[in-house]
């Protein structure tokens, strides 16, 4: 069971183990980091876009052999 908890400063989110597999946490995280990202900054939204679309690109790259099967 997901659950939710908030603080004044603060909201926790806490998703046990086994609920959802890494990819769909990270897409569920992305707009998150990246409203965090942009927040206050002097960036472009078009920047700010291919910045997200960089760090995407790289992310998968460095991680698709978790998410893939092995080609043989």
């Amino acid at each position: 069971m997901i659950t939710v908890d908030s603080t004044e400063k603060e909201i926790h989110v806490t998703i046990p183990r086994g609920e959802m597999d890494p990819a769909q946490i990270e897409a569920i995280l992305r707009p998150f980091r990246f409203t965090s990202l942009v927040a206050g900054s002097a960036m472009s939204q078009g920047e700010a876009m291919r910045l997200a679309e960089e760090s995407k690109a790289g992310w998968w790259e460095k991680n698709a052999h978790r998410f893939t099967p092995p080609q043989g």
